[in-house]
C-alpha cells in the first residue's frame, strides 16, 4: 500500500500543481478586481440588485456585495466551478487512466489485490482534494477576506473551506463511480460532464424556488456557502456525505475488482 500511495502521489502531483496554479490566478484576478471596485461597491451593488433574481443566482450573487460575506460568497461560487470540476475529473481518471493508457493489465496483475490498488488511489485523491481546499482557503483569506476587513461571522472562512472539501469529495466519489460503471473512459467523462451541468441546474432551481427537497438531489446544495458561513456545517449533511461517498467507493471497488482486463 505504501509503495502504491507514493507512486500515485508522484503521478498526480503535476496535475495538482496545475490546478492550484489556475486557482491562484483566479484568486489573484479577484483580488485586483476587488481593489479596483472597492471605492464603488455601493454603485455596483445597486446595479447588480436591479438584475432578475434568477440571473443573480446563476452568477453566484447571494447577498449584499458591499459586505465581506456577500463578496466572498460570489467569489466562492466561481472558485467552486474550478474546484468541483477538478474533483470529478480526479474521480473519473484516478483508476480509469490505467485502462486509458494501457497500463491496467500491468498494474492489476501485480501481487496486490485490486481493492488495495483502488483504495490507495482514493486515499491519494482525497489528500489532493484536501490540499486544494486548504490552498483555496488560504488564497481566499489573503485575496478576499483580509482586503474586506474580515468576515462578520467568526470561523466562516474555515467552515466554508471544509464545505468545499466535502463537496469535492462528493463529486470525486461520483466520478469514481461513473468510471467504474462504464467500460469506455470517454463515456464516463461524458456522463460526468452531464452530471456536473445537471447538478448546477438543479442547485439554481432549488435556490430560486426555495425547494428543500431539491437540495438533496445536488451536492452543490449540501454545503451552500452562505448557509455554512452563517450557521456552520450541518451534521445531517456530513452524515449524508459519508453515506454517499462510502457507497460510491464500495461499489466502485467491487466493480473494478470484477472488471475484465
Amino acid at each position: 500500500m505504501k509503495t502504491l500511495v507514493k507512486n500515485e502521489f508522484r503521478q498526480t502531483r503535476k496535475t495538482l500543481l496545475i490546478w492550484l496554479g489556475i486557482m491562484l490566478l483566479l484568486c489573484g484576478f479577484c483580488y485586483f478586481e476587488l481593489l479596483s471596485l472597492k471605492d464603488s461597491l455601493d454603485e455596483m451593488a445597486r446595479t447588480v440588485g436591479q438584475f432578475p433574481r434568477l440571473i443573480m443566482i446563476m452568477f453566484g450573487v447571494k447577498g449584499d456585495l458591499t459586505t465581506a460575506l456577500g463578496w466572498y460568497a460570489c467569489i466562492y461560487f466561481w472558485e467552486g466551478l474550478l474546484a468541483f470540476a477538478y474533483a470529478i475529473s480526479l474521480g473519473l481518471s484516478c483508476v480509469a487512466r490505467e485502462k486509458k493508457f494501457g497500463t491496467s493489465e500491468y498494474l492489476f496483475t501485480k501481487p496486490v489485490e485490486r481493492k488495495t490498488i483502488v483504495l490507495a488511489k482514493v486515499i491519494v485523491s482525497s489528500v489532493n482534494l484536501l490540499v486544494f481546499s486548504l490552498f483555496s482557503g488560504v488564497c481566499n483569506y489573503f485575496a478576499v477576506i483580509l482586503p474586506m476587513g474580515g468576515l462578520e461571522q467568526p470561523g466562516a472562512g474555515t467552515a466554508t473551506a471544509v464545505g468545499m472539501f466535502l463537496t469535492q469529495l462528493l463529486f470525486f466519489a461520483l466520478g469514481l463511480l461513473f468510471a467504474s460503471l462504464f467500460k469506455s473512459y470517454k463515456a464516463a467523462v461524458r456522463v460526468g460532464t452531464v452530471f456536473v451541468l445537471a447538478a448546477y441546474a438543479v442547485a439554481i432551481t432549488a435556490e430560486y424556488a426555495g425547494n428543500r427537497f431539491l437540495d438533496y438531489l445536488t451536492p452543490l446544495r449540501y454545503y451552500d456557502v452562505y448557509e455554512v458561513a452563517l450557521n456552520g456545517v450541518y451534521l445531517s449533511s456530513i452524515v449524508l456525505t459519508v453515506l454517499i461517498v462510502g457507497a460510491c467507493v464500495m461499489v466502485s471497488t467491487r466493480r473494478w475488482k470484477l472488471r475484465e482486463l
